[in-house]
């Protein structure tokens, strides 16, 4: 339907919106693999034609299998000059059999307008552990923040963004007063990762992570070495491998599955 275009759309957990105010793109399942989703909403921002049309929105699992179909309803759009939001609000049980990327179809007048992204998030789920390892290491290649959810000592955390080296799923964080702040990192036994999409924002998952500081010299040079070609807006160049054996601290992280 060239007449209108989606200039943005999402699923998004109702509970965690309704109690912070942010839309966190993703279908939560708690418990075990399969199970049933919990209550989401929809939004749709359309931009087009001046009339009326019948909306139907769809979701598709990793396969392309459609495993939910909305209800028809009817929208009206104002013309091209306005960019028109709409919401749905789906408390539908849908069985969800996998952590894989899914997708949120938009068709209007039974013609697909566009298709977008949608994560899955099941953190209670052991099936779900492996697949999210997956997931997670080929989001990290694309990206190159992190967030990271550190213990304190007085029994508190601490959420920080963090930069890092990649080594296929294992992370290295140099942190220092210099470098980043990452306060108890090297003195955590586990932090946890939290690891979002660059494409779409979106949160693909937290995981735990346990912690190892680097001591051997050569390993620390090995991977400082490979952090000077991610690190972004390196005010010192190649002087900065010095000043981070230095002054920083490298500390190894291991995501558990």
């Amino acid at each position: 339907m060239s007449r209108v275009k989606l200039l943005s759309g999402m699923a998004y957990d109702l509970e965690s919106y309704e109690s912070s105010g942010v839309a966190d793109p993703v279908i939560r399942v708690k418990g075990e693999l399969p199970g049933g989703s919990q209550p989401f909403a929809l939004h749709g921002v359309y931009k087009g034609a001046q009339g009326m049309y019948e909306e139907v929105v769809a979701i598709a699992d990793a396969e392309g299998e459609v495993i939910w179909e909305s209800q028809p309803r009817v929208i009206e759009l104002r013309g091209q000059m306005f960019e028109d939001l709409f919401r749905r609000t789906i408390r539908d049980r849908i069985e969800i059999t996998s952590i894989r990327e899914h997708t949120l179809a938009f068709y209007l007048d039974g013609q697909l307008v566009a298709r977008v992204p949608v994560f899955i998030d099941a953190p209670e789920s052991v099936q779900a552990s492996g697949v999210l390892l997956e997931a997670s290491e080929t989001a990290l290649k694309k990206g190159s923040i992190l967030w990271l959810t550190i213990p304190q000592p007085d029994g508190s955390s601490l959420s920080r963004p963090a930069w890092y080296v990649q080594q296929g799923q294992t992370l290295f964080v140099l942190k220092g007063p210099e470098e980043q702040e990452l306060p108890g990192l090297e003195q955590a036994r586990q932090v946890t990762v939290t690891v979002k999409s660059k494409d779409v924002k979106a949160t693909i998952g937290s995981m735990p992570a346990a912690v190892r500081v680097v001591t051997d010299e050569d390993e620390f040079e090995r991977v400082a070495s490979m952090g000077m070609g991610t690190r972004l807006n390196l005010r010192d160049g190649e002087a900065a491998l010095q000043r981070w054996k230095d002054t920083c601290t490298l500390v190894e992280l291991t995501p558990q599955g």
